[in-house]
């Protein structure tokens, strides 16, 4: 049996995977004065020393011969690091893709960082720029799938963490929802003062839910975090 044609797949996914949301959501989040989840990582963690782990993961579109046409990562970037010279399990969310809303993929691999944090022994670093479940769906990606009824609750794999290793986290661009949890679930936890913003919810469900116009900064800013002990 020849298998040169899945081989050639992988290979190509890894290449796509790489690509992120694409070069027009790239650009627009250096405009706005913040890198990337990958960019991050490559200067978190000593030179050459982040092995990724499930690049390939994610959702792909094939022709009518079986041909991959395109690839959609997960949107969550995950692996192993060392920062100098310890190593480390060090993850966040790719806010380029679905604007940091998961995936189904990008949830599962953020679970994932904690069991493998945990079954490793290793400090884990999360990365954070992003928000919880997306009903509606972001950037025409379509409304995130929930997790079946018999998932592990979100939170377990969170505590196991907390109990088993050090967890150090920051926030660096908006972070709500699930991730806005594990923030403050760590031992250790830092905020951008410019481009960070820790948020239960955005303006938008804040005003239709309590008829207040607030800024993300009135919200979840520095100044709000930094008095009350969350960072």
């Amino acid at each position: 049996m020849n298998w040169k044609n899945e081989i050639d797949e992988i290979a190509r996914r890894r290449e796509l995977a790489l690509d992120q949301g694409g070069e027009q959501a790239i650009a627009k989040h250096h405009a706005k004065g913040r890198l990337t989840i990958r960019e991050r990582i490559d200067k978190l963690v000593d030179h050459n020393t982040f092995e990724e782990i499930g690049p390939i993961a994610g959702a792909a579109n094939y022709d009518e011969n079986g041909n991959l046409e395109s690839f959609d990562p997960a949107n969550f970037v995950l692996g192993f690091g060392k920062i100098s010279g310890r190593r480390i399990v060090v993850g966040g969310e790719d806010f380029t893709m679905r604007g940091g809303s998961p995936s189904p993929a990008g949830l599962r691999k953020s679970v994932y960082a904690e069991e493998i944090a945990i079954q490793y022994k290793l400090p884990l670093v999360r990365l954070h720029e992003g928000s919880g479940g997306s009903v509606g769906g972001t950037s025409g990606k379509g409304a995130n799938l929930p997790s079946p009824v018999n998932a592990p609750a979100r939170f377990r794999s969170v505590a196991q963490a907390m109990s088993t290793v050090p967890v150090a986290t920051a926030a660096l661009g908006a972070v709500a929802g699930l991730p806005a949890g594990r923030l403050v679930a760590s031992h250790f936890s830092v905020m951008s003062k410019k481009t960070a913003q820790i948020l239960t919810a955005g303006p938008a469900v804040v005003a239709r839910a309590m008829g207040e116009e607030k800024t993300k900064e009135e919200l979840g800013g520095w100044k709000v975090h930094t008095k009350n002990g969350t960072v």
